[in-house]
């Protein structure tokens, strides 16, 4: 069965679901989220190690590159 919009005044109304359906997209859309959210913290974690990992411009690390000429 596929809901149609009724059409009230200006606007388009869709019919209402039934509490059990409407219970699970909520559901879903909660789960939907926090995987974003997961993946975003996993995407975060990726780029401070590529910016701590990334030698400077003499090719060298930076902790390395600071050594003491004698």
């Amino acid at each position: 069965m596929v809901d149609t919009p009724a059409v009230v005044g200006d606007r388009r109304v869709m019919a209402k679901r039934s509490p059990h359906s409407f219970k699970k997209r909520q559901k879903e859309l909660k789960r939907k989220r926090k995987a974003e959210e997961k993946m975003a913290r996993r995407q975060g974690k990726k780029t401070q190690e590529n910016a701590v990992d990334t030698p400077d411009a003499a090719g060298q690390p930076e902790e390395q590159g600071e050594q003491k000429a004698e």
